[in-house]
């Protein structure tokens, strides 16, 4: 043991691979993490000194020996359940972090941040909005899958619309679980789509990127979803394109960035960019 690892604070309980580049992460710190708000991300670390997953692409930026790795990540385990954390991992081959990661098994130890952050959360909507449109591509969805697991156990007053694009029907992270809370708990949609439909020619659902429900008529007319910041949140998680195109679509109809800054009225819009 280097004396990076010795800082190394929590142990991985469970790997599930969804495929080679794409998977779920369980990891039980050693200490009690107080509750925090769904939609709240906290620091994973490993050290520099772990070799990352063979064929790899080089390092966009190399890592100095003996030194500890630390990236934010959403949780997507619930609030309420503190002891056992969970994440939705995508590798980017080169990187730093994940193609360390992602040889972990069970019993491996690395680090959890002591903190737990951020304002990605529904305790921001304001209360007069009833419905929210959570949007996500790749693994975006992981502060959605910790917020629909609280609502499970204790509703939101909101009905919600999830959206879900990926390449591929197998990189629709979560699928069965939200379909069957989209089914199960009141008020709650959810609309998966794929984009590389020739290479995934028997999925019978959507396609198209999630961008197209906010250019067309679809959430109105389908869901009955009406986009007025003065009724209806937007959040968008994801890939910064993604955001970038559907915010521009959105503020021609007011949406504003939501903001913490006391001197602004907060928005209707809330963003977070990731792979």
């Amino acid at each position: 043991m280097d004396a990076v690892s010795e800082k190394y604070n929590a142990v991985v309980v469970a790997r599930q691979a969804l495929t080679p580049d794409l998977f779920i992460l369980k990891v039980m710190p050693d200490k009690a993490m107080a509750e925090f708000v769904s939609g709240q991300y906290v620091l994973l670390g490993i050290s520099s000194n772990v070799v990352r997953r063979s064929g790899s692409e080089p390092e966009f930026k190399e890592s100095k020996a003996d030194r500890m790795i630390l990236r934010a990540y959403s949780i997507a385990s619930a609030g309420h359940e503190p002891n056992l954390l969970e994440f939705y991992i995508s590798v980017v081959s080169n990187g730093s972090l994940t193609p360390r990661l992602v040889s972990l098994q069970p019993g491996d130890r690395l680090m959890v941040g002591d903190k737990i952050r951020g304002f990605f959360t529904l305790d921001t909507v304001p209360k007069e909005h009833k419905t929210v449109v959570l949007a996500a591509t790749g693994t975006g969805l992981a502060p959605y899958v910790s917020m629909m697991r609280r609502h499970a156990v204790q509703p939101y007053p909101f009905r919600f619309v999830i959206l879900h694009g990926a390449p591929r029907s197998w990189e629709l992270g979560y699928l069965d679980e939200l379909r069957l809370q989209a089914r199960y708990l009141p008020r709650v949609a959810y609309i998966p789509s794929i984009t590389r439909t020739k290479e995934d020619p028997w999925w019978p659902g959507e396609t198209g990127r999630i961008t197209q429900y906010f250019q067309s008529h679809v959430l109105r007319d389908r869901l009955e979803v009406e986009l007025d910041p003065a009724k209806t949140s937007v959040f968008l998680c994801g890939n910064p394109a993604m955001i970038h195109e559907v915010g521009t679509l959105l503020e021609p109809l007011g949406y504003t960035a939501y903001t913490t800054q006391a001197t602004q009225k907060p928005g209707s819009l809330h963003t977070e960019e990731y792979w």
